[in-house]
């Protein structure tokens, strides 16, 4: 049995409630209202919303998780270590790639926190421009400067000049920049992650309930 607006609005006269002329989708729809906006127009608004939270959470974690892994493999001592293999090949140019590739996820990860309005994710960006400042003096002499975004630079004619042991006494050991800097990434990215699946099911929620409302207009009349 299909219900009709003129069968809802007979059942409101007997029951005593008032009759609107409205169908269920004029109501979702709003054409009434004064402010103009539908109920449809805020869902889809909700949607855009999250999909874009959605992914810049999702860059986010991307970035972090390079920064992490990146600055892991800077941190390490001994032997094995990515240090001492290009030391035993004489190969000062990997040396300063690591920098500069450091120097791009920090910046990525910097720019994906501060795009953020989180508690958790102003603290993770702030934290990890307190871990750079603490090093500053020595990320100069090897030609990286910190500016007032707390993003990094590089004056590459000084980059050049620094050898394999200078850069590594930057980023190496377990009180290193590096070995601080994974420490914050991993939480970031965690955090991230974190974000990106609870904005999600916000927008599948959201998108669910729009469609469902739209396609039930045959249901009320």
């Amino acid at each position: 049995m299909r219900i009709t607006t003129q069968m809802l609005n007979e059942t409101a006269k007997r029951t005593g409630i008032p009759v609107t002329q409205t169908s269920l989708l004029s109501y979702i729809n709003n054409e009434g209202s004064s402010g103009g906006n539908t109920l449809l127009d805020a869902l889809n608004k909700n949607n855009k919303v999250s999909s874009t939270a959605a992914n810049n959470y999702k860059k986010l974690e991307k970035a972090a998780e390079s920064l992490k892994d990146h600055a892991q493999k800077l941190s390490e001592t001994g032997e094995k270590s990515f240090w001492e293999k290009i030391k035993t090949e004489e190969n000062a140019d990997e040396a300063r790639r690591a920098v500069e590739d450091f120097a791009k996820y920090f910046n990525s990860t910097i720019s994906g926190l501060d795009k953020s309005s989180g508690m958790l994710d102003q603290y993770y960006s702030q934290r990890l421009q307190e871990a750079a400042e603490e090093n500053s003096e020595a990320l100069e002499k090897i030609g990286v400067t910190i500016g007032k975004d707390g993003k990094l630079s590089i004056d590459q004619e000084k980059l050049g000049e620094a050898s394999i042991e200078d850069i590594q006494a930057v980023f190496a050991g377990s009180n290193g920049l590096a070995a601080k800097t994974a420490y914050i990434a991993e939480r970031a990215a965690d955090n991230a992650h974190a974000g990106t699946q609870s904005v999600s099911g916000q927008y599948n929620a959201a998108g669910t309930l729009s469609s469902q409302l739209a396609s039930r207009y045959d249901f009320w009349g």
